[in-house]
């Protein structure tokens, strides 16, 4: 277990960008950067990254233990029952705890009728059905309560009704109110336009169900509205028509300058708990950069400390997007008291 005052050495390190040998100082259990010239107690045959996050996951239908060794440092629950997702979040905050950082959403939010109020993996406190827009700032209000930094608000036109506009854009008035952002899930003809009328910050799928035109390709840029890759749930790994849609769809975005997060949605079907190799070979095929893939997971924040939870990657950066999503999944995620532990 490494001690306080000692030094740790990495190959590389992410901030943002890519830098050489990173040296670090372990000061009140965080690690704190020093000259990249100091002497190191612990070398570590690898790149660092202070983050790895998976913006969409729903703890409630996963074991969530075997993320943080699988690499995800932080994950985004997007929608669930609140009680459980914010019991994992609360266990996820311990002191000496193994799970990765937990954003969550709350419940889903709906109208009366909506997806997924259909679907047997919804339990009843996972969807909030609203009947007029009047209801909207309690729900969010309630979520926000619960421990949401983010609303999830679904429209899903295959699936049955869709909440109007009304409703929509009072659910996106009381979310910013609450100062949280909006994800939404859009599905069917039409509904990304009606979630960028609304002013939602988050796309919570590329939309797969219908190719965007430019116009609302470079809304969506514009906007900055962000959009969550999952693209390797369209087949999980044969390749399907919503996956071409996604891909391409994805794609023309990527070109637009898109913000573009990496995402799974974790607990839809077999996915595998930890950085999903199919999505970041996916997602670098759609014109990423190497950086911009790698921001996609890791962020581009330059942190004065990191910790408690990080991640490693044996070796150095490859130069291409394709060989650095092939590098990523090798992931190692851990806490700095167990990263010796990891080099095993």
């Amino acid at each position: 277990m490494i001690e306080e005052g000692q030094t740790v050495a990495f190959e590389a390190s992410w901030a943002g960008a890519f830098r050489g040998r990173s040296v670090f100082a372990v000061r009140d259990g965080l690690l704190h950067p020093v000259d990249a010239d100091a002497r190191a107690d612990l070398s570590v045959p690898g790149t660092l990254f202070p983050r790895l996050t998976d913006h969409h996951v729903h703890l409630g239908l996963i074991d969530p233990e075997p993320l943080l060794a699988g690499g995800v440092t932080s994950v985004v629950d997007l929608g669930g029952d609140p009680a459980v997702t914010g019991r994992i979040r609360t266990q996820a905050a311990f002191p000496g705890s193994m799970l990765p950082r937990v954003h969550i959403a709350g419940a889903f939010l709906t109208c009366v009728g909506g997806y997924p109020s259909q679907r047997d993996w919804a339990p009843e406190p996972a969807v909030v059905q609203l009947a007029e827009a009047d209801h909207a700032e309690t729900a969010v209000r309630a979520q926000a309560a619960a421990g949401a930094s983010v609303i999830k608000v679904t429209l899903n036109a295959t699936a049955g009704p869709v909440p109007s506009p009304e409703l929509l854009e009072a659910i996106v008035t009381a979310a910013r109110a609450e100062g949280v952002p909006v994800a939404a899930h859009v599905e069917g003809e039409g509904m990304t336009r009606r979630a960028l009328d609304a002013g939602v910050n988050v796309l919570a799928h590329t939309p797969f169900t219908e190719l965007l035109d430019q116009g609302l390709v470079s809304r969506i840029s514009r906007a900055g509205t962000a959009v969550v890759s999952t693209l390797d749930i369209h087949g999980y790994g044969d390749r399907s028509a919503e996956f071409d849609t996604a891909t391409d769809n994805l794609r023309h975005l990527v070109a637009a300058g898109a913000r573009v997060l990496y995402g799974t949605d974790l607990g839809n079907g077999p996915l595998p708990i930890g950085i999903n190799a199919r999505e970041l070979a996916a997602l670098a095929s759609t014109g990423q950069d190497r950086d911009a893939l790698v921001a996609s997971i890791a962020g581009t924040a330059h942190p004065d400390e990191i910790g408690q939870r990080l991640a490693w990657v044996p070796g150095l950066p490859p130069a291409t997007a394709e060989a650095a999503a092939a590098w990523l999944a090798g992931a190692r995620g851990t806490t700095i008291d167990y990263l010796e532990e990891t080099l095993e």
